[in-house]
């Protein structure tokens, strides 16, 4: 590749602001499993304990509209439920919801929104940036809940000192 073919490709490469919520959140799910594979692969933890770690990411990004090859089975099989029919949203939810309940992976996502924050605080750069910004993305996104499960606003470090 040139030059001009390379600085082109980033020219056109949409930023994480421009992405769909579905495609961000599938990607942190996949960089997530990745990362879970390798540690089992060498022997860092089982299986089972890997599945544990990324069933909230999974129940995120099925909450998130993202078309993973893992959950299509499990929302179709609640969106054609004998007995009543719910749409693709609904059927999400219950999907995820099977997957890992709310006030389980609500702090597990605010600790990783958290810990990206602070990584982008202390180091600017532009894979910082990204990430950052596209982890805070999915919890703006799933911030509410009807039911009071919500994901607490991010506090500075010196605001968490503060408080404690």
């Amino acid at each position: 590749m040139t030059a001009a073919t390379v600085s082109r490709a980033a020219a056109t490469k949409p930023s994480v602001q421009q992405l769909p919520l579905g495609h961000l959140a599938a990607a942190e799910f996949r960089r997530r499993q990745v990362r879970a594979r390798e540690v089992v692969r060498n022997r860092g933890m089982t299986v089972a304990a890997a599945e544990r770690l990324l069933a909230p990411w999974a129940a995120i990004a099925c909450l998130c509209g993202a078309d993973l090859p893992e959950l299509a089975d499990r929302i179709e099989d609640w969106r054609v439920s004998p007995g009543a029919q719910v749409s693709i949203g609904e059927a999400r939810w219950l999907a995820a919801d099977d997957l890992c309940p709310r006030p389980q992976w609500v702090p597990v996502l605010a600790a990783a929104r958290d810990a990206a924050l602070a990584r982008f605080a202390a180091d600017p750069s532009a894979a910082n940036t990204a990430a950052a910004t596209a982890i805070q993305r999915i919890c703006i996104a799933l911030m509410h809940d009807a039911n009071g499960c919500h994901i607490p606003p991010y506090r500075t470090p010196d605001a968490q000192k503060v408080a404690a």
